[in-house]
């Protein structure tokens, strides 16, 4: 960190972060892979015994299908498995560790812009602490987002610096943001304006200035394409392959789709203010689909992101921190937002993550503005006492809400609460009823889940599990054939539809759904014909 020139008081600072960091999410060392966390278990294989590392570089996020090309995530994966094992913990631990680098150059890039290393320190305090930011840390899966963000403030800071900017760095650290999740491309109107605000001016000579540096991000980020192409195939290039659960938005119009985005927009900025009622989905039906424009949550967000566009041309010159909080909070909200083109998921907390930068820088800016204002000691006290007890209560938030993504069990059921109108979180609570062994209750809540809406293959099948266990075999193989017959089929499904065949002794219908799901005599059709003893 010598490298930033720290002072004594700046590693006060920073050692105070480590500790909060700790302090809050510590307990999410013990927490198991969970929800979107079994996709790292499951390609384990890929990530920890790799030959190649090239393997994993061009390998996509997970699979083809989601449309997601996210190397340097894996390779964060990869990492992990080599130094610190397959084990949860050391991945919890990395995630704590990156939280922790993100709130220590956010000190030093708000210290570096505004030259108040108290304005620095509250605004990286405010950005720590708020718990909307549970999902990122405390979920494995939310490294992605980490990640981002941490590449893109090393990005900003290289603009920043005095000394001439290194043509290399900028290029690999505008590689390695996008390479961590897509939505780093904001980066980009983000950087243009920091060097407006910096150079009080564009002419030719500022061109030329950063020309050779600026054409660095340019081809850091053509190299994520082109790696992307290689990886995805021009089939999958662009588009993102998901189902009506994840994001209903997709399959509505576009007004519909922007209205709704917009009141999404608003929920996220008031769940970032009061931290009540967080939730892990919020995938169908949980946000209903808005047809109307004049609905107040739509309206407000409208007139937020209109005049957060507005005021970042307004205060460029006069007022340059919050022009440059906006463009944050703008810049990289849009890409995630479902309003200029549909993304793989409806809304999550995760997405404000990025966003929630610019919030903060904004929000500790007006705070300190009006303490200048004040004159009167003991209302500075009152107000300082204030804003001490909100922080405490965010991080008691934080501590509070982090403590569900512990593991599933917590998870699906917080999730069943939260969002009793989600044919995901139905679906899953009744997954953890049914490995608990209470299929009354598993029933109830799989049945919920369907009669919202028959779509989630994984929950037909599970409730299709319960009618086998209560010995209902007609009923068992209706929900499995639904479940096959869904746009995105759970595997296992036709395992149990075979084991179903098997138990009533209809060995043909069983071989010839083996067969399908093993067409071509491999190993596994070899197994499973011992394991169940098929003639």
């Amino acid at each position: 960190m010598s490298i930033f020139n720290l002072s004594k008081k700046d590693l006060k600072f920073i050692a105070i972060f480590f500790f909060l960091i700790f302090v809050i999410y510590g307990q999410s060392l013990f927490g198991d892979f969970v929800f979107d966390d079994r996709n790292i278990v499951e390609n384990e294989t890929l990530l920890s015994n790799s030959p190649n590392m090239t393997d994993v570089i061009l390998h996509p996020f997970w699979n083809t299908d989601a449309g997601l090309y996210r190397p340097t995530t894996l390779l964060s994966y990869t990492l992990n498995f080599a130094f610190l094992g397959n084990n949860p913990i050391g991945f919890h631990f990395v995630n704590l560790i990156l939280y922790f680098l993100v709130c220590s150059f956010l000190y030093i890039f708000i210290k570096r812009l505004s030259k108040n290393d108290s304005l620095a320190f509250f605004t990286s305090l405010l950005f720590l602490v708020l718990p909307i930011h549970t999902e990122v840390v405390a979920n494995i899966s939310g490294r992605s987002e980490i990640l981002s963000l941490l590449f893109s403030l090393l990005l900003l800071l290289e603009f920043t610096k005095e000394k001439p900017i290194n043509f290399w760095q900028t290029g690999i650290f505008m590689f390695l943001a996008i390479g961590s999740k897509e939505t780093a491309i904001a980066i980009i109107p983000i950087l243009l304006i920091l060097l407006y605000i910096k150079e009080k001016n564009i002419n030719i000579e500022i061109v030329d200035k950063y020309f050779k540096s600026i054409s660095a991000v340019f081809i850091g980020t053509f190299l994520y394409f082109f790696l992307r192409f290689f990886s995805l195939g021009p089939l999958n290039f662009l588009g993102v392959k998901t189902s009506l659960i994840e994001n209903p938005l997709i399959f509505t119009d576009t007004t519909s789709r922007i209205f709704t985005s917009l009141k999404i927009f608003f929920m996220y900025i008031t769940k970032t203010i009061w931290p009540i009622n967080l939730c892990s989905d919020y995938s169908f039906n949980q946000i209903k689909i808005l047809n109307n424009f004049f609905n107040i949550e739509t309206l407000i967000g409208f007139i937020i992101l209109s005049l957060s566009i507005v005021l970042i041309f307004v205060y460029i010159k006069k007022k340059s921190i919050i022009s440059l909080s906006l463009s944050i909070f703008v810049f990289s909200f849009l890409p995630v937002s479902n309003i200029i083109f549909p993304i793989g998921t409806v809304a999550g907390e995760r997405l404000f993550f990025f966003p929630s930068l610019g919030f903060s820088i904004l929000i500790v800016y007006i705070i300190f503005e009006i303490f200048k204002k004040i004159n009167d000691e003991k209302i500075k006290i009152v107000a300082l006492s204030l804003i001490i007890l909100i922080l405490s209560f965010y991080g008691l938030i934080s501590i509070k809400r982090q403590s569900v993504w512990m593991n599933e069990e917590k998870l699906f059921l917080s999730a069943g609460k939260c969002a009793p109108n989600s044919v995901l979180s139905r679906s899953n609570r009744g997954a953890i009823y049914l490995l608990n062994g209470d299929l009354k209750r598993a029933q109830e809540e799989l049945e919920i889940a369907r009669k919202i809406k028959p779509i989630y293959s994984k929950g037909l099948n599970n409730l299709g599990l319960v009618y086998f266990r209560n010995g209902d075999n007609e009923k068992a193989e209706e929900l499995y054939k639904e479940a096959i017959n869904q746009d995105f089929p759970y595997s296992g499904t036709y395992e149990n539809l075979i084991i179903l065949y098997l138990s009533k002794d209809e060995i043909k219908k069983a071989q010839k759904w083996l067969l399908f799901l093993y067409p071509h005599n491999s190993k596994e059709i070899d197994d499973f014909i011992k394991k169940y003893k098929i003639d």
